[in-house]
């Protein structure tokens, strides 16, 4: 979702309310005890970010331990969000046993916050299943050719909305590029937001990125149709072409293998046609 200049994906919108509703609760139960529980609630939160982060390191240490850094970059997308919920579960559950004065005030709190973020993600599902299927638009390569959209079949596939103006489209194509080459199960396509073939070579051969199916969206009228509010937003479609899950901001090569896993994208038998574009 775009709030003025800010692109928020989906999840960050939802843990932004879940975290102000938490707290407006926390300072009215404040009010009314003499124990408080906004300082607990604010050390639950951040044990499950936490925690979440961890864990999704430790899935891909690899890629991370190659350049300790990104471990600190919160932004690539890289979380492992049932692991937070366990642990903030498991925290406010020690607080429970510890503070019989507060744990009415924390059972309610902490089972509003549950149901919020339980119904936000049923709520995101629902969207994505609503948005369909692969489209069957006719779009422009590069060179000129004319390639459909829903030609992409028999393989998962990854449909990113882009373009070479956006910072985080820039951050991110690295990673779209090594994973592309990594995946050959899996089509990639790039469609591309308005700009010539000219703009988009020349920042292709900059960043000495290889990547294949380059289409072009002069119109928009492909993003539109899903109703994409900010680049760059991924899709993750399987292999009958259903769409399966929506990204919106920036993934690393870490994030991005992580949700290809997420949306129960597993590794196909590799099939010659892995590209419809030169």
């Amino acid at each position: 979702m775009k709030i003025g200049p800010l692109l928020l994906p989906y999840t960050a919108l939802l843990l932004l309310v879940v975290v102000t509703i938490s707290f407006a609760l926390a300072r009215y139960f404040d009010r009314r005890n003499e124990r408080k529980i906004e300082s607990s609630i604010t050390l639950m939160f951040m044990v499950a970010l936490v925690v979440a982060r961890l864990a999704f390191i430790l899935r891909y240490p690899s890629l991370y331990l190659n350049s300790p850094l990104t471990m600190l970059d919160i932004r690539d997308g890289g979380w492992d969000e049932q692991s937070g919920i366990i642990a903030a579960w498991v925290y406010a559950l020690i607080l429970w046993q510890r503070g019989r004065a507060i744990r009415k005030a924390l059972a309610v709190t902490v089972g509003v916050a549950s149901v919020l973020w339980l119904a936000g993600t049923v709520l995101m599902m629902a969207h994505t299943s609503v948005q369909g299927a692969i489209p069957a638009n006719a779009l422009r390569s590069l060179s000129g050719e004319q390639v459909v959209l829903s030609d992409f079949h028999g393989k998962p596939t990854v449909i990113n909305f882009w373009a070479t103006w956006c910072p985080p489209c820039q951050k991110e194509m690295p990673a779209m590029a090594q994973v592309q080459a990594q995946r050959p199960d899996v089509n990639f396509v790039f469609v591309n937001q308005g700009e010539s073939p000219q703009v988009i070579q020349q920042f292709l051969r900059a960043g000495r990125l290889a990547l294949h199916n380059v289409l072009l969206d002069p119109t928009q009228a492909t993003a539109r149709g899903f109703s994409v509010m900010g680049y760059p937003t991924t899709l993750f479609f399987d292999a009958s072409g259903k769409l399966v899950y929506q990204h919106m901001g920036p993934l690393s090569e870490a994030a991005l293998l992580h949700h290809l896993d997420q949306a129960r994208l597993p590794r196909a038998p590799t099939q010659a046609g892995g590209s419809l574009v030169k």
